[in-house]
């Protein structure tokens, strides 16, 4: 059996309501100030591959416990956190399945204890 299948699901109906896929997009795009077009164009397919894969997982999957990674690298401000944040609340629209995230900006300085150790300028270096 799917473990997939045992959790709690928006309605197939819902999914393909385009008001409901919309208001998602737009709440992405108000919360993390993306373009809507930018939100229906790149991250919206992603997500579904994305997604798809995930349910292929955990269909052929018999430890449900083993998460599914997915890691995203880059340079320093180049977007990665907007996203892993863009990904998740779409991921878990699809799937209705817990998605964490664990970025760096969890365990560094923030800027303000940069800017007052005088370090800002070698934020993201080592």
């Amino acid at each position: 059996m799917c473990y997939y299948r045992s959790l709690p699901k928006v309605s197939k109906q819902i999914i393909k309501s385009k008001h409901f896929i919309y208001g998602i997009v737009k709440a992405i795009s108000n919360n993390l100030n993306v373009k809507v077009t930018d939100i229906i164009r790149i991250y919206l397919p992603l997500s579904i591959i994305l997604s798809n894969n995930i349910k292929k997982k955990l269909c052929y999957q018999n430890n449900s416990q083993s998460p599914y990674i997915i890691g995203i690298t880059g340079s320093v401000a180049v977007g990665k956190s907007t996203i892993a944040n863009i990904l998740k609340i779409l991921l878990y629209s699809w799937l209705c399945y817990p998605v964490e995230l664990i970025t760096t900006d969890s365990f560094l300085y923030s800027n303000k204890i940069l800017i007052k150790k005088k370090l800002i300028q070698r934020k993201g270096f080592p």
